[in-house]
């Protein structure tokens, strides 16, 4: 049970800030380069995870097909990424990031004084970050919760696959 000063709402209002004001920066971040906030999302997720396929890249950031279209068409003229047939599927394509330096460039000196704060932290606080991180992940993650979603509906609620 969370103590009364750090009860879930606490918990909750920090998280909406802290998601302000990443959002805040990553739109200050899109600005300098000169790209949509929407752009910088699936560049981060390509420099993160690799090459990704459209379709995929379209349902991790919840965007429309033809909209990923258009974001991957600016991001290949402004060469932040290329599009290789899929080595498995010669139909498919996958998107690869191409200026990983200069993406990474863009997060530096943000990156550097996040580093500096997590350096001060002790082991176990560091586990429980990442922790706490990954179950608010699973718990925002669209695949995730519509799983849950599809069960509850069906009756299958609690019942393994």
């Amino acid at each position: 049970m969370i103590p009364a000063p750090l009860g879930s709402q606490a918990l909750l209002l920090a998280l909406r800030r802290l998601r302000t004001d990443l959002a805040a920066h990553d739109r200050a971040v899109a600005d300098a380069a000169g790209i949509k906030d929407s752009d910088l999302t699936v560049l981060e997720i390509l420099n993160r995870e690799g090459p990704q396929t459209p379709s995929v890249l379209a349902r991790r950031t919840n965007t429309h097909l033809a909209t990923m279209t258009g974001v991957l068409t600016r991001l290949e003229n402004d060469g932040w990424i290329e599009r290789h047939p899929d080595a498995k599927d010669r139909r498919s394509i996958r998107i690869h990031a191409t200026s990983i330096d200069r993406f990474n460039t863009l997060y530096a000196e943000s990156m550097d004084r996040l580093a500096a704060v997590f350096e001060t932290w002790p082991t176990e606080h560091a586990r429980i970050f990442l922790s706490a991180i990954a179950d608010i992940s699973q718990a925002l993650d669209p695949a995730t919760n519509s799983d849950a979603a599809g069960r509850h509906k069906s009756g299958d609620a609690g019942r393994e696959s």
